[in-house]
């Protein structure tokens, strides 16, 4: 990965308190559509030759638009092309930068399907193992993204590149765990409108040898991402897509139990922003045509750590908010939802370690009729 600066910031390492079962819908997005995005490009004359290949896809041609920004949003250059029918256009970034040496990412906006890719390639013929290609990101991305494999290594360069999809830009939380399940690390970045943070998982594991899987989640806004490992020793550079990983009402709306991440301020009733999007598709799918008349109780669960008596008041406290948001931003109305506390009854995993806690720590959506 060739870049000028990385911007992993805000690292707090016990801050975020899970209190729910995430039940993860994995859709791999379609590599086509009207409107994709470049997560990562490079503008350097001297060092890289990039390429923005975008093909037709229905055989009719068709027109596009082309946005530049530099990591913090800035627009760096636009302009249009046309596609042929079956054919496909090649660009170098530089000729909308104008040559200016720079990072960031490229916004595809099409009059009709497109699919799109990024090349880069080293002129330095002794970096050609650093060539490199990945297909653009469909947007308008995920509330959600998962790494699936990440490696912490003071040998090997690994970042997870996270880009603004929707111009709103966003705070992102993101969870480094081990293989087994363990909490390794965790941070808090700030991307701003259409620009893009790289952060290196090594930092923020307490640079432990380690591989593993990360978690992202956007407290407001939609995200795109990749993953990328260079290993100049080996001589290998790698990249892979980010995978979308948020529940959706459609998914949702066919479940007799619905469980979603609501994460909650410690020890209190307070929702975290973070889990506002996964609660605005729990109060779609309840409001679908399929369900819209059903009556669901609203079920809050805590571990096995605390007295029983408090762990059961406050988790009726906290199913009492998640029912007021449905109510009041999601327009569910009142008469539906019932609230519970169970505390730390019928646990879905035994509580003997933290990982398992903090998935025993849940809010559950279940149908009653």
């Amino acid at each position: 990965m060739h870049t000028n600066r990385h911007v992993p910031s805000g690292v707090i390492r016990a801050a975020f308190v899970f209190m729910a079962l995430a039940v993860l819908v994995v859709t791999a997005h379609s590599q086509s559509g009207k409107s994709l995005i470049i997560n990562h490009f490079v503008s350097d004359p001297a060092i890289v030759e990039g390429h923005l290949v975008i093909a037709d896809v229905e055989g009719t041609g068709g027109s596009v638009n082309l946005s530049f920004y530099d990591e913090d949003g800035n627009l760096t250059g636009n302009g249009s092309e046309t596609i042929p029918a079956k054919g496909k256009i090649n660009v170098n970034p530089e000729k909308y930068v104008k040559g200016a040496k720079m990072i960031g990412t490229i916004h595809i906006s099409a009059s009709k399907p497109v699919a799109g890719q990024y090349w880069q390639f080293y002129k330095d013929k002794k970096l050609g193992w650093k060539n490199i290609a990945l297909p653009a990101a469909v947007a308008p991305g995920a509330t959600k993204l998962v790494c699936q494999h990440f490696v912490s290594d003071q040998t090997i360069e690994s970042y997870l590149v996270i880009a603004d999809a929707e111009g709103k830009g966003s705070t992102v939380y993101i969870e480094f765990y081990s293989d087994n399940g363990d909490l390794a690390g965790q941070t808090k970045v700030t991307i701003p409108a259409n620009g893009k943070v790289s952060v290196k998982p090594y930092d923020l594991v307490g640079k432990k040898k380690m591989t593993g899987v990360a978690y992202m989640q956007s407290e407001s806004g939609r995200i795109t991402g990749e993953y990328w490992q260079v290993s100049a020793k080996e001589k290998y550079q790698v990249a892979h897509a980010m995978l979308g990983s948020a529940p959706t009402a459609a998914s949702l709306a066919t479940e007799k139990l619905m469980r979603v991440m609501v994460q909650f301020d410690f020890d209190s009733d307070k929702i975290q922003k973070r889990s506002f999007s996964d609660l605005n598709e729990v109060a779609k799918a309840m409001n679908s045509a399929a369900i819209k008349n059903n009556k669901f109780e609203v079920g809050g669960y805590t571990d096995d750590k605390g007295a029983k008596d408090y762990n059961i008041k406050l988790s009726e406290r906290r199913a009492k908010s998640v029912k007021d948001y449905l109510v009041k931003n999601g327009k569910v109305k009142d008469k539906r939802l019932v609230i519970k506390g169970y505390g730390p009854d019928n646990p879905i995993l035994p509580n003997d370690n933290d990982a398992n806690r903090a998935k025993n720590r849940r809010v559950e959506f279940k149908r009653l009729d």
